[in-house]
């Protein structure tokens, strides 16, 4: 563990980068996909769809983040939520929460289910701690 979570590296928001970034943690037969459209025969082309990733220009003020209600993060005990303390891993943060939720559709490998035995017990924004001082992860 370390105590550098602010020193995450900015990555690219590219399917590609994404895909290796999901393959250098562990998990296999999992890719990311570019979609221009949302449409029922563009997802089913896909199948399985085990996420999707929405990627937009903050707007500021007015504009609201999902998991949050009033500025308290929602719990729900059935879904793998770690809380973003983490600068520069809005991507990475997004892509654990796809495949951190999807156990036994996908096989996580050894760092993210070491990762999530560890962290399912702690409340969300102990989880984004943990997340922040994982090594394997950041690297």
């Amino acid at each position: 563990m370390s105590n550098e979570h602010g020193n995450w590296c900015l990555i690219e928001s590219d399917p590609g980068v994404f895909t290796e970034l999901i393959h250098n943690m562990g998990v296999r037969d999992v890719q990311v996909e570019e979609l221009y459209s949302l449409d029922s025969a563009t997802l089913h082309a896909i199948n399985p769809v085990h996420g999707l990733i929405f990627l937009f220009k903050w707007q500021g003020q007015g504009a609201t983040t999902l998991g949050t209600s009033g500025g308290t993060v929602v719990e729900n005990q059935d879904v793998f939520f770690a809380q973003q303390i983490i600068q520069n891993a809005c991507a990475t943060q997004a892509i654990l929460s796809i495949l951190l939720n999807r156990e036994g559709e996908i096989e996580l490998g050894e760092t993210l289910g070491n990762f999530k035995a560890f962290a399912s017990d702690l409340p969300p924004d102990m989880r984004g701690l943990a997340l922040s001082n994982c090594d394997q992860i950041r690297e």
